[in-house]
């Protein structure tokens, strides 16, 4: 498996897949280093990676490709991402698909300019960026490569559009994320584990809070009175200065934990109430259905999410959680009220979120998308 930058968060994608396939292959993981010079943390512990740190120098990076390819021992090639820095290595170590099965997966609109205005893609990524490994260019260069992998998993109807293949709904171990096990039933007990308040109603925020995220639409919705129930948790790196602002402006409503290993995920989830991903309505968000919803439905918790892409059909238009428009704080406060009004309906909610993921996006669920893709590569 070759993962596009093993120092941050494209691990959270390929790591439930690779725990899918565990069953009955041995798992490889391949990356360059981009960002840092060690494993995203959440995921150090749990494989043995083969990793080449680089700069993000292009020339570097395509020595380093090289060097990664060489490394693989691999069968069977699966590529996290359309991107040189993951598909190039791919494609060298299995020599275009015509030694080795190769697999493609795609989980986010690598097309689309990103945070930037027309004007300024056109002269940063066009025109310019030319020694940047991830520039538009360069991954619109490889498009016509994907027709060498022998098959495609993707997380959305909108990727499905542009690359075909299956969707693949990277959901989490079901025998771990599981609100009936007696070690997670106990509320108060994981709150302590934590060190959070026994007695407040609290949501969940993990990860990075990147622009698409809804970060301000979530910070002004707990301001709001109708919210005033809420404490806000973190766990994301503490010295990020979103976080510390929410800390500023929430006070003792906010409790910042750090990194927490994605091992002690399902402890975490059990101490909270709700998660919200409030996605902004961005052609990027778009293509996306992200890891913590769905760890969240596992887990059977009130999840408040956009209408964005795919989301109010995983949701099943509110049947399973509750559905604001992106932007909307106020509406995302009165779902929060509401939540903390009827627990009942909540917990109702919660358990029929539990139930779709259990059916779609379980290891389970992820080996029967999986098997019939794996199992012709040697017959």
């Amino acid at each position: 498996m070759f993962v596009h930058d093993l120092a941050g968060n494209p691990l959270v994608r390929a790591v439930p897949i690779a725990l899918a396939l565990q069953d009955e292959y041995e798992i490889e993981i391949l990356g360059l280093l981009l960002s840092g010079d060690q494993v995203y943390e959440p995921y150090r512990g749990l494989f043995e990676y083969k990793t080449v740190r680089t700069s993000l120098d292009i020339p570097i990076v395509f020595s380093a490709i090289r060097r990664l390819a060489r490394m693989c021992d691999g069968d069977i090639i699966y590529a996290f991402k359309p991107l040189l820095t993951s598909y190039g290595p791919a494609l060298l170590a299995s020599r275009f698909g015509r030694s080795k099965p190769l697999f493609l997966d795609s989980e986010d609109d690598e097309w689309i300019p990103f945070g930037r205005t027309p004007l300024s893609f056109l002269v940063k990524d066009l025109l310019k960026g030319w020694r940047h490994p991830t520039a538009w260019k360069y991954t619109r260069m490889l498009h016509p490569f994907t027709r060498c992998a022998r098959g495609v998993t993707v997380i959305s109807s909108k990727l499905q559009k542009r690359y075909g293949g299956k969707i693949l709904y990277n959901g989490c171990d079901e025998s771990r994320f599981d609100p009936a096990l007696a070690r997670l039933r106990d509320v108060s007990v994981r709150r302590r584990q934590f060190d959070l308040p026994v007695e407040k109603k609290l949501l969940l925020f993990a990860g990075i809070p990147q622009p698409h995220k809804g970060w301000p639409t979530l910070m002004l919705a707990l301001k709001s009175d109708a919210a005033k129930a809420w404490d806000l948790v973190l766990a994301g790196p503490l010295d990020h200065p979103s976080f510390a602002m929410a800390k500023q402006e929430l006070g003792n409503r906010c409790h910042l934990l750090g990194p927490v290993a994605q091992e002690m995920i399902p402890d975490l989830l059990a101490a909270v109430d709700a998660v919200p991903v409030p996605q902004d309505r961005v052609l990027f968000s778009e293509c996306q259905v992200p890891t913590k919803l769905l760890e969240a439905m596992g887990m059977a918790k009130a999840v408040i999410a956009s209408r964005v892409g795919d989301l109010p059909m995983v949701l099943g238009e509110n049947r399973r959680g509750w559905l604001v428009e992106p932007g909307n704080a106020k509406a995302l406060s009165l779902a929060l009220q509401e939540i903390a009004a009827r627990p009942s309906e909540a917990v109702r909610r919660g358990q029929e979120a539990r139930e779709w993921f259990l059916a779609n996006a379980s290891l389970k669920a992820m080996r029967k998308t999986l098997k019939p893709l794996m199992s012709g590569c040697f017959t």
